[in-house]
């Protein structure tokens, strides 16, 4: 006859005796004792809040996971997602924590070359009129749109669109990964909107990096298509990702690039509604 103690109806949900998610070790209460990692059975969006509020506040845990985010990220984002989900936590920045990261990343990388992409930029719209038959004196002249938005010149154009981008991107960023994550929860009953949210995240923290390091080849090369680089960079990375994370098939492949697609559609049109709107109204 056994001595062994009976099996309590916690024991499942406090985590005791079932095997860590991140390094496989037998749990004891609540918290890994070898790697230190939580025992979460079930991955939900406000974890990932909670859990970004406590790594920006303790600076060795967001410093311990940078490098080696930063690098299986760059190889494949929808890997480290889908490593993520599975419970592999205790190695990677927090999804929300690491898209601030890159997006700062970034932000920096434009501003250092604002500049540039102004001037090349400026260069691009002048081209662009005299293909039209037109100049920037006639674009720019008293009582055009451009004058009552403070825009003189090509330049004040090139610099206030930089500017304005450069305010909003984080949060625009943030908001499509939201939206295309709820419409792959919708086009997946079976997948969990913490997790679909979880790929978004990483792969656009990814897309904004790798946006942050080429812009400058761009800046001064070919500044007419800095504007098709950010969509190439989501669609080509949602494309490899979702092979990870969703499954080899095409269709799984194909479908989040659908749904950011989608989902970047969807804020544009309603974004035009709304200006619309608030000019109509303010006229």
């Amino acid at each position: 006859m056994s001595d062994a103690p009976e099996a309590r109806p916690d024991d499942a949900s406090s985590g005791r005796g079932a095997p860590c998610q991140n390094c496989g070790a037998p749990l004891v209460g609540e918290y890994c004792h070898q790697c230190g990692q939580r025992h979460v059975p079930d991955l939900r969006v406000l974890y990932l809040v909670r859990r970004f509020l406590e790594s920006a506040l303790d600076l060795e845990d967001l410093e311990r996971g940078v490098g080696q985010t930063l690098r299986r990220a760059a190889q494949n984002p929808g890997r480290v997602a889908r490593r993520y989900v599975d419970g592999e936590r205790r190695e990677f920045v927090n999804p929300l924590g690491y898209f601030l990261l890159t997006a700062t990343t970034t932000f920096l990388i434009f501003s250092i070359f604002q500049e540039a992409w102004v001037q090349g930029q400026a260069d691009a719209y002048e081209v662009m009129w005299q293909s039209l038959g037109t100049s920037a004196d006639e674009i720019f002249r008293s009582g055009s749109p451009f004058r009552s938005l403070g825009w003189s010149s090509t330049r004040d154009l090139a610099r206030g669109i930089f500017q304005f981008f450069q305010q909003v991107q984080t949060y625009v960023g943030l908001v499509n990964c939201v939206v295309a994550g709820l419409l792959l929860r919708w086009a997946l009953p079976r997948r969990s909107f913490a997790g679909t949210l979880v790929f978004e995240l990483y792969v656009t923290a990814q897309a904004t990096l790798f946006l942050g390091v080429l812009s400058p080849l761009f800046f001064w090369g070919a500044p007419a298509f800095i504007g098709a680089l950010p969509i190439f960079l989501q669609v080509g990375l949602h494309a490899h990702g979702a092979g990870a994370f969703f499954g080899t098939r095409w269709t799984k492949r194909l479908l989040p690039v659908c749904t950011y697609v989608a989902s970047t559609a969807l804020l544009t049109v309603t974004s035009s509604l709304l200006t619309a709107g608030i000019l109509t109204y303010w006229a």
